[in-house]
């Protein structure tokens, strides 16, 4: 632990609250705050290895993003670079690290696009890529039509004992597998009975439109399409970087917390040297 101050807060948002985990408020000034977006059935306590490592050196938010936790604004993944303006306001950061994991991959790279001057860095764990080629594999597929019946029939524990099967909830730490199964076992389904998402995302032809240096991160043992993904989003984004974090799945941060912080703390030195 590293004895910084936490700050719970609600920020609003169109439809609603989110609430966030703020750390290090006090911390150096010569580094913009790190900005956490957690993954798919996930909440900002996935972050925690990262909360308690790197905010004596910057400050460091983690949120709950809507439809998730305990932020009560509905899903909407299109919303989301919103919310990142609403937070940034809301915390007078005038730009940010922003690190999302799988889904929220997605949201930093339009962010980013969309608002390169108000993102430092952007640093892209186990991230999928809007029509990305070819397309993952049947087994690497998220069947979100059969996880969304589940949900609508009242049967959430069966939903998420088949996404906890799916490969990429796997992790060759069985600590990091018993904490993630606490975060899921909280996830209730409000996303999927939600409207479907609207079409969005970057594709592989406006990478070279994302001008922030961008660290592109997965675990050896990330699923074949999504090391594929990070190798074409280090090589086309201008100013990219690709990192592989041993014994590690799809959510890195967890299986080897230590591994994930070391190559995430040599991408900011490099950011900022």
């Amino acid at each position: 632990m590293t004895g910084a101050s936490t700050d719970i807060v609600k920020i609003p948002v169109a439809g609603g609250i989110l609430e966030a985990e703020l750390r290090g408020r006090g911390s150096t000034k010569a580094r913009a705050p790190i900005l956490f977006l957690h993954g798919w059935t996930l909440d900002r306590r996935m972050w925690a290895p990262q909360l308690d490592a790197l905010s004596s050196r910057q400050p460091v938010i983690a949120i709950d993003r809507r439809g998730f936790g305990q932020s009560t604004a509905p899903a909407g993944l299109h919303l989301e670079p919103d919310d990142i303006i609403a937070i940034q306001d809301a915390l007078s950061f005038r730009s940010s690290v922003i690190v999302g994991m799988s889904q929220a991959g997605r949201i930093a790279l339009e962010f980013a696009v969309r608002h390169p001057e108000r993102t430092a860095a952007l640093v892209l764990e186990g991230a999928g890529l809007a029509g990305f080629m070819p397309p993952p594999k049947k087994e690497e597929q998220i069947p979100l039509a059969l996880y969304r019946s589940l949900v609508e029939a009242g049967d959430i524990e069966k939903m998420r004992k088949k996404w906890r099967e799916h490969p990429l909830m796997q992790s060759p730490n069985a600590e990091a597998v018993r904490y993630m199964g606490g975060i899921l076992q909280s996830y209730d389904g409000r996303d999927l009975l939600s409207p479907p998402p609207q079409p969005f995302g970057v594709g592989p032809e406006a990478l070279d439109q994302v001008k922030p240096p961008v660290l592109a991160v997965t675990g050896d043992q990330e699923t074949p399409w999504r090391q594929l993904v990070a190798d074409a989003i280090a090589y086309g984004v201008p100013k990219g970087r690709r990192a592989v974090v041993e014994k590690a799945g799809h959510v890195c941060n967890l299986c080897n917390a230590e591994g994930y912080n070391a190559v995430f703390n040599a991408f900011l030195d490099e950011v900022y040297h």
